[in-house]
């Protein structure tokens, strides 16, 4: 069994997801609540003894109700992505940063189950699909060098062409 306490006393350790559409020419992205204009990937905690990919699957119904039988797992990042918080956001929660296991999907589902207002976890107000260099330009400072990581990741393995 995979034991996932921490990577580091200081950051949390948190699994993200980056969903592209059929064609592979979309990221559905989020507007979190009280945050009109930025977007950003879905993403969350890893708890202890939950191997990464499990978490990401919970993380995303928790999050936006989407179930394991709405995507296809397509692959992930090959290392873990780690960031620090502006000091304004750092809390007991998410201490200095986190460090993150992100995984990419296709969405197979039906887009009218996403019901933000339903989930356990009223985190986001709205969704959208987006080319993914624009999820860059309507996100946080601190989050634009892993999305940019994420999008030539994406761009050298699953985009059609």
């Amino acid at each position: 069994m995979f034991l996932f306490e921490s990577l580091d006393d200081k950051f949390r350790a948190s699994v993200g997801a980056f969903i592209l559409n059929k064609q592979r020419t979309a990221v559905l992205t989020f507007e979190r609540i009280g945050h009109k204009g930025s977007r950003q990937l879905p993403q969350g905690g890893v708890k202890i003894y939950e191997l990464p990919v499990n978490g990401v699957y919970r993380e995303l119904f928790e999050e936006t109700g989407l179930k394991e039988s709405d995507l296809v797992l397509l692959g992930e990042y090959p290392e873990w992505i780690t960031f620090e918080l502006p000091e304004k956001f750092r809390s007991k929660k998410h201490g200095r940063g986190q460090t993150q296991k992100f995984f990419f999907f296709e969405f197979i589902g039906d887009e009218l189950k996403i019901d933000l207002q339903k989930v356990r976890d009223e985190e986001f107000s709205e969704y959208y699909w987006v080319d993914p260099v624009e999820i860059v330009n309507k996100t946080v400072d601190f989050r634009k060098p892993i999305y940019k990581k994420l999008i030539k990741f994406f761009e050298k393995n699953f985009k059609k062409n």
